[in-house]
């Protein structure tokens, strides 16, 4: 042995367009784990279907990629293995956000294989500097409990007012009356 480390190259890089296939590939990777982490712990799971997911995934990204989503990919040797998505958030201006935007971020996901590596943290550091060169005065973001002790050590905390309403669309048209308007 001659004490030599061979390392990877690790590159840190924006997405363009021409990267659609790998962003949609990787928030589809991390659907699937997501369900299939639910589906050990218990909780109910819808199964995934990859098919009839891929192709709006396609379309929104194609449509929202560098207009008010941006995304970075870590890439070992040239190949991708992890991704962030930062979303912005337009909404009136307030006291916490004198601009009216904030930004959300998503699809945070490191392949298996290249985990423990920094490249989530390094996936996060740039979205997080994006936000800041925008003037973006807060940053959020839905996580795993895996994912928490990382954004916690980048100064992200709970926040105890959100709350959700899942609205259950009706199953089919049959009924000739309408709850609309009513």
């Amino acid at each position: 042995m001659n004490g030599t480390v061979d390392y990877p190259r690790v590159v840190v890089r924006r997405a363009t367009a021409a990267d659609l296939a790998t962003i949609v590939e990787l928030r589809l990777a991390m659907m699937i784990e997501i369900t299939e982490l639910r589906r050990v712990s218990g909780a109910p799971t819808d199964p995934l279907d990859l098919a009839a997911l891929r192709p709006p995934n396609e379309r929104w990204i194609a449509e929202h990629l560098d207009r008010d989503f941006l995304a970075w990919l870590a890439e070992i040797d040239d190949r991708p293995v992890g991704s962030v998505g930062l979303l912005w958030f337009s909404h009136p201006p307030g006291p916490t956000s004198a601009p009216g935007t904030e930004a959300y971020l998503l699809n945070v996901y490191t392949r298996p294989e290249a985990r423990r590596m920094g490249l989530a943290r390094a996936l996060m550091e740039r979205a997080i500097e994006a936000a800041r060169e925008a003037g973006v005065k807060r940053v959020w973001l839905r996580t795993s409990e895996a994912g928490r002790p990382l954004y916690e050590s980048l100064g992200f905390r709970p926040r105890d007012n959100d709350l959700r309403l899942d609205i259950e669309q009706p199953r089919a048209a049959s009924s000739t009356s309408s709850a609309r308007g009513s």
